[in-house]
């Protein structure tokens, strides 16, 4: 497991937002997700502390998604927002971006949409984290530089000289300006040459640190003997970055010898409070005096550490290489190891341990300052095994991951979805992207507008195949695009899927128009016509052609109603049920049947499609209730408190037929229209909740409407 990610999920529904927080907890082991419902109660959250990320919807009443975002940034700029919200939109997403939200994703899409939100919210995150240890190491690498007391120099790969700081300005006596681009020759006599060349050349072939004391020269001619600590930074291939060196004048070796004392009186006031572990040893490696801290990590007591030799307290360390490395030391000359310590009792731990050699009253003396690293080094093995897994991720997630630094090239190219373009992982990394697309004017235009900062999405078409492309930038501190992110999804069947819902929906309104308009005129000439004829004449023959056009109407209406029930619901309101309930009983002709109203639930949805869902769950429990005689119906709240149910004493419905129920035209009835059941799923379904058919106490058939929205 990784870092811990705590992740904060705002959405006013509250089982939709523990349904996300539970997939999410599965997704991905490192996430503890917190709900919220509301933006109020999301903010307080938030003020009190420890959020890495906040998921939030965007259609939440009295303060919308992109309204919290705004009050989130206010007092916390750079903790990522995702607004994950069911509501999507151009506007949407434009007002979001502009708002700031770190990531936007449309609800929708089954379970999957958990996986793209889990991944979104860890990529998110470890940005956001790596942006804070990166600003960090660039900030304290600076203070490092600038502060340092001793004088400083950057070499370039030529080791020529890259930048100075105050130090070294004023310990060699050049102005900054000119000694920048000058090489390490400039500044050393010509009795030297041959000496810091081959300081020089075992430094780059060694690869590590270099320690060399050699005269400089000022301008005016003075030299001074300079104490020089070099190191090359290379990256992990090994591949040279830049050359430092840390120097101060020891032309005064009585000032050297008052700044060895001042040292030595400070590390003593320092010895018996310090944190860290600190022993005084000899030449010969035997302890002379442990700090009190030393005694407490290891278990001995300071008689026992007295006397005791270095290798004794660190048996993974060779006694002969020790005291190889110590000759080589001179007065004040630092080495760091890392090394395991034993404990009294046997066990060990990792330590970091600082040496530094004194000539204490004429006798050499080495301090070791050492420090329990065990929990760095948790971390290390934390973060690689993070680092794996993401490049694991990132090798496999189902799109093309890629990033173009400031001039368009390609520094990264990774996802399972490159095989599909025909490119390996990897394969496009230091080509321009400029030039690769130079033929296609659109995605020109979306890299070029990325480059220059906007948040571009665009549709390309390659090879039959459609992909949604994102372009994020990426800017500096002083506001400039340092690189561009961007993610390509292929969209080609979601394209199919819009084409062939577009085509149905086009179908389903000429369908409409037909039945309401094509057949209903025709249906009333009829009406009016046999109306006529019944005046007219007298016959048995009439009155049935009366029930056929009666049965035809209510044939039409009950086909509109299915076809407009589907569609979304906009007209939300409060609606107390047991009064709707019984505002609906009396629509339903049910002479002989009684109603039991046992909830007092209040729901959010739309009045009028929960009339008309009453209505036929009721009309159908009297019609296919008991036989036996008065059928009784009871509307309840279901045990769980997820909804209700509609429930009557009746034969049931036999277990094969429970599916088929709720399919349009299907009854059991010679006089219904089979529509009733078939409206009331649409209903619910456009409302967001589901409809079941079970077996009721009463043995009788029990209809459950789960996932509603209660008004607490």
């Amino acid at each position: 497991m990784g870092t811990p990610i705590q992740v904060l999920h705002v959405d006013d529904d509250s089982a939709f937002a523990e349904m996300t927080a539970e997939f999410l907890e599965r997704e991905d082991e490192r996430f503890d997700v917190q709900t919220a419902g509301s933006a109020a109660e999301g903010l307080e959250r938030v003020r009190a502390g420890g959020i890495d990320c906040i998921v939030s919807d965007y259609d939440m009443p009295r303060q919308n998604g992109i309204e919290f975002l705004e009050s989130v940034r206010e007092n916390h700029p750079d903790v990522p927002f995702v607004l994950f919200t069911g509501k999507g939109s151009e506007e949407v997403a434009s007002e979001a971006i502009s708002a700031g939200v770190t990531d936007y994703l449309e609800k929708g899409g089954g379970p999957s949409q958990y996986t793209v939100l889990a991944n979104r919210v860890g990529n998110a995150v470890e940005q956001y984290r790596s942006r804070r240890e990166l600003e960090a190491s660039r900030e304290r690498l600076s203070l490092f530089f600038e502060q340092s007391p001793l004088g400083v120099i950057e070499w370039n790969d030529e080791f020529e000289i890259a930048r100075v700081n105050e130090a070294a300005v004023e310990i060699l006596g050049y102005d900054a300006e000119v000694l920048r681009g000058k090489s390490w020759r400039w500044i050393i006599p010509d009795t030297e040459v041959e000496h810091v060349g081959d300081v020089v050349d075992a430094l780059l072939a060694n690869r590590g640190g270099y320690r060399s004391v050699n005269e400089n020269v000022r301008p005016d001619g003075e030299r001074i003997v300079c104490e020089w600590h070099n190191r090359i930074v290379t990256d992990n291939d090994g591949n040279m970055l830049a050359a430092f060196s840390q120097f101060q004048d020891v032309t005064e070796r009585e000032e050297r010898e008052k700044r060895l004392r001042r040292s030595t009186a400070r590390l003593e006031a320092l010895f018996e409070e310090s944190p860290d572990m600190i022993n005084v040893h000899d030449t010969e490696g035997n302890i002379v005096d442990p700090n009190p801290r030393l005694c407490e990590e290891t278990g001995y007591d300071a008689n026992e550490l007295t006397g005791m030799k270095v290798w004794d307290l660190d048996q993974t360390v060779d006694p002969e290489e020790l005291r190889t490395v110590w000759e080589r030391m001179g007065a004040g000359d630092r080495r760091r190891f890392e090394v395991v310590y034993r404990r009294r009792d046997g066990s060990t731990f990792p330590v970091e341990v600082h040496v530094r050699r004194l000539d204490l009253e004429g006798q050499g003396r080495f301090v070791a300052i050492s420090r329990d690293i065990s929990a760095r080094k948790k971390r290390e093995r934390d973060l690689k095994e993070t680092k794996e897994r993401l490049d694991t991720v990132a090798s496999n997630v189902p799109v093309v991951l890629f990033a173009l630094d400031a001039e368009g090239v390609f520094t990264l190219s990774e996802g399972r979805e490159l095989s599909t373009l025909g490119l390996e992982p990897g394969e496009v990394v230091g080509e321009s992207a400029l030039d690769r697309y130079a033929g296609e004017p659109q995605v020109i235009d979306a890299i070029e507008r990325s480059l220059d900062g906007e948040a571009v999405t665009m549709v390309q078409e390659i090879d039959d195949r459609f992909f949604e492309t994102e372009y994020q930038p990426i800017f500096d501190d002083d506001g400039t695009v340092s690189e561009v992110i961007g993610i390509a999804t292929d969209i080609t069947e979601r394209r199919r899927r819009e084409a062939e819902l577009e085509r149905k929906n086009d179908q389903l309104e000429e369908f409409v128009g037909v039945v309401s308009h094509d057949l209903q005129n025709p249906l009333n000439v009829a009406e009016g016509r046999l109306e006529i004829a019944r005046e007219a004449y007298d016959s048995d023959h009439l009155d049935e052609a009366a029930r056929a056009l009666d049965r035809m109407e209510e044939l039409i209406t009950d086909l509109l109603r299915l076809a407009r029930e589907g569609e979304r619901v906009n007209e939300i309101e409060s609606v107390a049920l047991a009064d709707l309930v019984e505002d609906c009983w009396y629509n339903v002709e049910a002479p002989a049947a009684d109603l039991a109203v046992e909830t007092r639930l209040t729901l959010r949805g739309d009045p009028g499609r929960l009339r008309h869902l009453l209505t036929n769950l009721l009309q159908n429990a009297v019609e296919h209730g008991s036989t036996d005689g008065p059928v009784t119906v009871t509307v309840g709240t279901l045990a769980d408190g997820s909804g209700f149910y509609v429930a009557d004493d009746g034969p049931g419905i036999p277990d094969d037929e429970r599916e088929r129920i709720f399919e349009s035209g299907y009854s059991t009835d010679t006089d219904g229209t089979g529509f009733g059941l078939a409206i009331a799923k649409e209903v619910t379904e456009a409302h967001g909740w589901s409809l079941g058919v079970t077996e009721g106490a009463a043995g009788g058939a029990r209809f459950e409407i789960r996932g509603v929205d209660i008004v607490e």
